[in-house]
């Protein structure tokens, strides 16, 4: 096993120990205990994937998809389509011997069940091969649960080698605190566009990598990020009659209700500020071949059917979620930008996004749009949706 630090590689009988032969340092993990079996190179390697090799912050579950990546890959084994080559086998097998069985021939009925287990296993490949290639094979869902990725994986790695950098902290249940002051002259400014997450997670991890700044936008969460500073931030925005607010989101039934929710009252009921669904959908989750948590069924939203087709909402009714963290925050930042820039396209080319029957194309930049019906019915749409994971 090589060593993350000096990269001696260090043969088993060197390593009783648990430590590299060479520099003496600790190894977090032993392959030949346990499984699935892991590395501290494999480790490091998903942390260097998941943070752009040093540059990005990350969230635990980011990292906890990145680690399960090289399992969640489809199977050419995975039911029902791989086990059809074993069936055929199984099959010819059987037919052939019971073919040569009326001759009385023992090397005649053995012969015939081995010319039928090559036949069936052949042609159950076939079969699998076209199976899978007309039906495509969705990818597994992570083989380490979270919380044994926390505590016998990255708790380890943490004793060992210590902090991980970029990694951002969970946010910890705590007291409400009360509301921070902000200078006059930083509460007086207000901004053209707002990022609003449906966790406090996604919030922050735009936040340390400094989207905000980049992008000249605050960053919010449905559920309180930033904090003590959240109802200033709030203020702020409602200045702006011209605001655009994007709505960024895990594919999940409370998820995908966040631009309704951000008509609610407590946030932007005005008319004049638009709201643009840029987050994550059930239709993109297949698209992008993402993997699908298997959630117990929580409770129904009404209005799901006005903002998602069909199929989408008999995917979430399933107990199926999709999560931003399943892809790298480069990903998740760079689909967030597409959307901004689609929307500041079509506003500086004067194209409007609206189309007769609540659907239509979001102009020529790339990215794609759809508008969704209002709330109420009426004829103008309230909120628009932008496809940036495309």
């Amino acid at each position: 096993m090589k060593c993350i630090h000096c990269g001696w590689e260090t043969r088993l009988r060197y390593r009783k120990d648990g430590r590299c032969y060479m520099c003496r340092h600790r190894f977090a993990f032993e392959p030949t205990k346990g499984r699935p079996r892991v590395t501290d190179a494999q480790f490091m390697a998903a942390i260097d994937r998941v943070s752009g090799d040093g540059r990005l912050h990350f969230t635990e579950r980011a990292l906890w998809y990145e680690f399960n990546r090289k399992w969640m890959k489809p199977g050419f084994w995975r039911r029902p389509y791989g086990r059809l080559p074993l069936a055929g086998a199984v099959l010819g097998a059987v037919a052939g011997a019971v073919i040569g069985a009326p001759y009385n021939s023992a090397p005649l009925a053995a012969g015939g069940a081995l010319a039928g287990f090559g036949a069936g296993t052949l042609a159950g490949l076939v079969m699998s091969l076209w199976a899978n290639r007309t039906s495509p094979r969705p990818p597994r869902q992570p083989y380490v649960p979270y919380s044994r990725f926390r505590s016998a994986y990255l708790g380890r790695w943490r004793a060992v080698h210590g902090d991980v950098p970029g990694l951002l902290s969970p946010r910890e249940p705590a007291l409400p605190a009360a509301p921070r002051e902000v200078p006059p002259d930083v509460a007086a400014f207000s901004f053209d566009r707002a990022v609003v997450t449906d966790r406090w997670e996604t919030a922050a991890m735009l936040v340390a990598n400094r989207f905000h700044f980049e992008h000249n936008c605050a960053v919010l969460s449905h559920d309180g990020f930033p904090g003590d500073i959240a109802e200033t931030v709030m203020t702020m925005l409602r200045r702006n009659p011209h605001l655009t607010v994007f709505a960024l989101h895990d594919a999940s039934p409370a998820g995908c209700m966040l631009p309704l929710q951000l008509r609610e009252p407590a946030w932007f009921p005005d008319p004049s500020v638009r709201i643009v669904d840029v987050g994550l959908r059930p239709a993109m989750v297949r698209q992008l071949g993402l993997p699908a948590l298997d959630q117990n069924r929580g409770q129904d939203h009404p209005r799901q059917g006005e903002i998602l087709p069909p199929e989408d909402v008999a995917w979430l009714a399933k107990g199926n979620v999709g999560e931003l963290a399943a892809l790298r925050p480069a990903q998740v930042m760079r689909a967030l930008y597409r959307g901004i820039t689609t929307v500041a396209a079509a506003d500086a080319s004067s194209t409007s996004l609206v189309s007769s029957g609540g659907s239509g194309s979001a102009g020529s930049s790339g990215g794609g749009g759809f508008w969704i019906v209002p709330m109420g019915g009426g004829g103008e749409p309230d909120t628009a949706a932008v496809d940036g994971f495309g």
